[in-house]
Order: C-alpha cells, then structure tokens, then sequence
C-alpha cells in the first residue's frame, strides 16, 4: 500500500515544484513589463510637458504676431516671422522663454553649461547668443536635437552637471 502512494506522492510533489517555477518566471515577466511600462509612461510625462510648453511659447508668439485689433493694425506693418524674431531677442536676453522652457533659473542653466565646459561667458543670469550658443554645442554632444532651445529633455541631461 505504502509503496502504491509512494509513486504518487513523488508525481504531485514533482508537478507542485514545475508550477511554483513557472509561477515565479511569470511574475518576473510581468515584473520586468511593468518597470518597463513605467519607464515609457515617465517619457511621455516628459514629451507632454515639453509640449505643452511649446503650446504656451506658440500661443505667445501668436500673440505678438497678431494685432489686438486687425482692423487697426497700420497698412504698412508686415508681422514679424519668428525666425528673424528669434535671434534678435535671444542676443537682447529679452524673451528667454523662447529659449528656456524649463522652470530653472538663468544662472542655473549657465552654471551647468560651463560645468559641461561648452560655455565660456559670465554667469550672469542673461541669456544671450553666447548661452544659446553653449545650449545648441551642449545639445549636438549630447545626441539632443541642436535647436538652442532648452526643454525638458536638454535640461535632464544638463542638470547632470551640477552635482
């Protein structure tokens, strides 16, 4: 009797480990998913507040473009492109938030760029042609789109440099 059961108890036992197994590699599958999954929800986050800073500068810059009355504006007045608005502010350290689209100070950003060793001016808290200039050799070092503006993803590489 004993040597019947004996076969049968070893056959459950056998078949109870191959299912803990199994279950244990599934959850570190569903494990590895989800920190996965988390990893891509953090860079949407990312892309959609870098987004909606581009909507806010645009919305500015529709602003400006536009007067507050077409029917006023002064026949002669042609708006102005942004293209050609651009430099001029950056040089003029008028309008950073063309530049910047991150909540960091000027003085930060200059900081972390001579850290980087592509800036070479004062940290002088305005953002000129020389800042914009590091931020666009900062962005072609790094792999980031060269465009001198600094966005979310600039700026998480950037920061790098201030510890």
């Amino acid at each position: 009797m004993v040597f019947r059961l004996l076969p049968i108890f070893i056959l459950i036992l056998g078949l109870s480990g191959c299912a803990t197994t199994q279950m244990k590699a599934q959850n570190e599958q569903l494990e590895g998913r989800v920190t996965d999954l988390e990893k891509n929800l953090q860079a949407k986050d990312a892309e959609i507040v870098d987004l909606q800073y581009q909507v806010k500068d645009l919305s500015s810059r529709m602003d400006t473009l536009k007067p507050a009355d077409a029917d006023q504006a002064p026949a002669d007045s042609t708006p102005t492109t942004t293209e050609s608005a651009e430099p001029q502010a950056a040089a003029d350290g008028a309008d950073t938030a063309q530049i910047i689209r991150v909540k960091v100070s000027p003085e930060k950003i200059q900081r972390a760029l001579k850290a980087a060793g592509v800036y070479t001016g004062e940290v002088d808290g305005k953002i000129g042609s020389g800042t914009r200039e590091a931020i666009i050799e900062f962005q072609k070092s790094h792999g980031l789109k060269a465009d001198g503006v600094l966005g979310h993803k600039t700026w998480e590489e950037l920061k790098k440099y201030l510890k």
